[in-house]
């Protein structure tokens, strides 16, 4: 027998209570994992285009979903990684103003002290043990490799989050379509664009300065080997990493990487012998008659979207690492997607409830890469989405 509102009324309120409890928990795991909930996310945003092309041709998502993690993906990651660290040295090193020599000077032990016999190590070892300061070295380095540990964990588990994405994302999306906001309301609709935004953001644009950092790597790299006379360009990854992230800039760009790079070589030249002039012209003719030339015609329309201005997805890849530290390269995309979507989409609704809902906004520059099979279902539809 149906209850009463008096009774039906605080069992609802009971129920309310436990599901705010219950997320409560949830937003609290959420925030102790955050970083890497983040570098999850963009994994999977990374991997779900080649994983729906993958699965067109061989099926078995969960398959497909591991070989594209594994021999895609976290390689690609790993690059990143490995050139950023470069790039981050090449950084200390130019910043660098203390010469070699007095580094050695200050080192505790000098290398003429340092032991060359059997019998001396044995000596060495024996006080070095005994010394307080090295237990305390000893600590340090296992301290480290807890550290090390700890991260190869948390990317394992990022890895997993991007895993169980790739596999679950569509049911997941359709459940919550059809049993909790309802096909046709506006909290899917917001949320289908979010998941449009962040596929432009995170596949689009950041593949797009990757590319550019690999490419330039080589180029600049090509034309330092071949640098006539005295010529060299200093700290090659640091500004290759410098030009990909410049590739956000709006108008100039890559333009003023190009220019620095010239004005080193042309004041190298200056110096050491004024007709070596014609190097520096000629690597500007290259790359900005050529390299950029090959950037607008093939890289940009075949991997960056175009839902976002150039100029707000660059405030957010730079305020992003200021504000909330490595993990904001990931969480101030997804920051700015939320926001833009909801001032597009929500707020003029809520300003003016009469208004109509405008059509979907669609990432068209994506979608020949990303497209699936009509059958294929996306995150944020319960029917057919193209992806």
């Amino acid at each position: 027998m149906p209850g009463s509102v008096d009774d039906v009324a605080p069992r609802r309120l009971a129920w309310w209570v436990l599901g705010l409890g219950l997320s409560g928990v949830l937003a609290l795991v959420a925030l102790r994992f955050l970083p890497w909930l983040v570098f999850g996310l963009f994994i999977y945003y990374v991997s779900r285009p080649i994983t729906r092309r993958l699965e067109d041709r061989f099926g078995s998502p969960g398959l497909v979903a591991m070989v594209t993690l594994l021999l895609i993906v976290l390689p690609v990651v790993l690059l990143l990684g490995a050139l950023l660290v470069v790039a981050a040295g090449q950084f200390a090193s130019a910043l660098a103003s203390v010469p070699l020599d007095q580094l050695l000077a200050r080192l505790p032990i000098q290398p003429a002290d340092l032991p060359d016999t059997p019998t001396e190590v044995y000596d060495v070892t024996v006080t070095l043990i005994q010394d307080p300061s090295v237990q305390a070295v000893v600590g340090s380095v296992t301290g480290f490799l807890g550290a090390v540990g700890a991260t190869l964990y948390n990317v394992f588990i990022a890895l997993l989050i991007g895993f169980f994405l790739l596999v679950s994302d569509r049911q997941i999306a359709g459940w919550f379509e059809s049993e909790v906001f309802g096909e046709d309301s506006l909290a899917v609709r917001y949320l289908s664009t979010v998941d449009d935004g962040l596929r432009s953001i995170f596949f689009g644009y950041t593949l797009t300065i990757l590319a550019i950092i690999v490419l330039t790597s080589v180029i600049y790299t090509v034309f330092d080997l071949l640098a006539p006379g005295d010529i060299a360009i200093p700290s090659i990854v640091l500004l290759a990493v410098v030009t990909g992230v410049f590739t956000l800039v709006p108008l100039v760009g890559r333009s003023i990487v190009y220019f620095l790079v010239a004005g080193v070589m042309a004041v190298q030249a200056a110096t050491t012998d004024p007709r070596l002039l014609w190097y520096p012209v000629l690597f500007l003719a290259v790359m900005m008659l050529g390299f950029d030339n090959v950037v607008r015609t093939y890289i940009r329309p075949y991997l960056s979207g175009r839902m976002f201005n150039t100029g707000l997805v660059m405030f957010a890849y730079l305020f992003g690492p200021a504000l909330f530290g490595w993990y904001g390269i990931f969480l101030g995309p997804v920051l700015l997607v939320f926001i833009v979507v909801f001032m597009r989409l929500v707020l003029p609704l809520l300003a003016n409830p009469d208004r109509e809902l405008p059509a979907p906004e669609r990432d068209q520059t994506l979608d020949e890469f990303t497209s699936v099979p009509s059958g294929s279902e996306g995150p944020g539809s319960g029917t057919a989405e193209p992806e």
